[in-house]
Order: C-alpha cells, then sequence, then structure tokens
C-alpha cells in the first residue's frame, strides 16, 4: 500500500504541531491555584501542578513528533532532489 503525502503538507502538520505544543507547555498557567483558597486550596494546587506536569510533558512529546515529521519532509524532498532519471528518459511536468 502505498500512501502519498507532500511533504508540504508534512511541513504544516509539523507546524500544527508546533503550536500545538505551545499550547500544551500553556495548560499549567491556566489555572491559579493562589485565587483558591480555604478547604479546596490544598487541592487546587496539587491539581494545578499536576496539569501543569503533563502539560509540559505533552509539550515536549508534540515538539519532538512535529521535528520528526519535519525532518521526514526534508529527507523525502533530499531524495527526490537527488534521483536522476534514467538516461533518455523523460522527467514527469
Amino acid at each position: 500500500m502505498a500512501i502519498e503525502v507532500l511533504p508540504e503538507q508534512l511541513h504544516a502538520l509539523a507546524a500544527v504541531l508546533d503550536g500545538a505544543s505551545v499550547r500544551a507547555a500553556q495548560a499549567g498557567t491556566a489555572v491559579d491555584p493562589a485565587a483558591v483558597g480555604g478547604p479546596l486550596g490544598a487541592a487546587v494546587t496539587g491539581f494545578a501542578e499536576t496539569v501543569s506536569t503533563a502539560g509540559g510533558a505533552l509539550a515536549g512529546e508534540l515538539s519532538w513528533l512535529g521535528g520528526a515529521v519535519a525532518a521526514t519532509a526534508d529527507s523525502w524532498l533530499h531524495l527526490d532532489g537527488s534521483l536522476l532519471p534514467a538516461h533518455g528518459a523523460g522527467v514527469p511536468a
């Protein structure tokens, strides 16, 4: 089975993954644990720390995946550029 994906589409996917990485890294800052006091303060603080840790881990994975996708697209472009047509054969337009 062949899967046809243009390198431009892979670069677009890599950009989306990088944007999602930035957004995931911001997840821990969405909740201000200092704004909640009383008996729920400690629980909200713990929850905010957990969300921040999970968001940081997800951001790292999305960033790595975006880099891998971009590297794959670059590799395909390099491979396509290094292939020469057989002597006497035309290159499709």
